[in-house]
């Protein structure tokens, strides 16, 4: 029998979880509202709200449809799509330091891409007049991006299958990897032209605001289908946080479980790192935050992780437009620079999840 006790510790810790989610939800809005209405052109709240009430007309409005609100809807998808990713290679793999960047799989995008913006341009006989336009061209970019991130996805896999792999050793199975397809970048890298070179290295500045509308509806079915498919599947993920043996005597197909899980985390982060180009830290530092404030059910765990990567992704693209203006980073430069010390105080200080 449940003791009264027990029943009102859990209905504290429900309340705790929502609370939690509610908070950063409003965070989201409120970061949101200030990359909308802070830049070059500063629109006060009051203004910015009565746009939705008619067509887009002047440069203000102009500037809030056609460039702020793409890169605000970017910065939002991708920060949410690796947040989720991370958490659930995290759970997968049983390894705190497993995230889409530890593991090689954004590198192995990375380099995919790389290659497909190459042989677009050797197909090309207009390339070298439409450099700039070489990762307009999403198709056999995003299928080479996927397939390098699907068999990057596979050797880890294989390595995790294998009893002599402990958990330490797939992340640096993983770096190995990420290392392999940087150096294979490299030689593309070194090998193109000017024209290529240029287009292959903007590509991979991690730029949230270089999407159109219909590369956003792309990555928003992914990650909306991929989120979703985590979401019905987390008391299964509960499960497998206790061990394979426990998860499976609860009747959970766990290597088919693994192995959606991974295909799903991969083609997550195949697309928008095909589209946006490498950010890294987003997928392993903002599950650990979520940890942190809601523990590991997995039903709370992976909407607040999703919320956490958003405004962690959002605040970095409009920290990249501010401390530098009028010149832009790329949301991926100040993620690099932003996610090193949050790591670092993750890792060494408080009660961290990684012990």
């Amino acid at each position: 029998m449940t003791a009264p006790a027990d029943i009102e510790r859990y209905r504290r810790r429900r309340r705790r979880r929502q609370l939690w989610l509610t908070g950063a939800a409003l965070l989201l809005a409120c970061t949101a509202l200030v990359a909308m209405t802070t830049g070059a052109i500063s629109v006060s709240p009051h203004d910015f709200f009565g746009l939705f009430r008619e067509a887009p007309a002047g440069l203000a409005a102009r500037v809030i449809w056609y460039v702020r609100l793409p890169r605000l809807v970017g910065a939002i998808l991708g920060g949410a799509g690796f947040a989720v990713a991370g958490m659930v290679l995290q759970a997968i793999l049983r390894n705190p330091l497993a995230s889409p960047s530890t593991l090689g799989i954004s590198q192995g995008a990375a380099f995919g891409a790389a290659l497909g913006i190459m042989l677009l341009s050797l197909n090309d006989a207009t390339a070298g007049s439409q450099g700039a336009q070489l990762s307009r061209c999403p198709a056999l970019v995003s299928l080479l991006a996927f397939g390098c991130s699907l068999a990057t996805t596979a050797c880890i896999v294989g390595l995790a299958a294998l009893r002599r792999a402990g958990r330490e050793a797939i992340v640096l199975a993983g770096v190995a990897l990420g290392a392999f397809f940087m150096a294979g970048t490299t030689v593309i890298q070194y090998f193109a032209d000017e024209t290529q070179l240029a287009a292959i290295v903007r590509w991979s500045f991690g730029d949230v605001g270089r999407a159109t509308w219909p590369e956003l509806r792309v990555i928003a079915v992914v990650v909306a289908a991929g989120t979703g498919y985590f979401f019905f599947q987390s008391l299964w993920f509960n499960a497998l946080l206790a061990g394979g043996e426990v998860a499976r005597s609860l009747g959970v197909a766990v290597s088919r479980l693994r192995l959606c899980g991974m295909v799903v985390a991969a083609m997550m982060t195949a697309v928008i790192v095909t589209f946006f180009g490498v950010i890294s830290f987003i997928g392993l530092v903002a599950p650990h935050m979520a940890r942190l404030l809601v523990g590991e059910d997995a039903r709370t765990l992976l909407p607040l992780t999703a919320l956490i990567g958003a405004v962690l992704l959002l605040g970095a693209d409009l920290l990249g437009r501010l401390i530098l203006a009028p010149v832009v980073l790329p949301a991926g430069v100040v993620t690099a620079f932003m996610g090193t010390p949050v790591f670092l105080l993750l890792l060494f200080g408080g009660r961290g999840s990684w012990r």
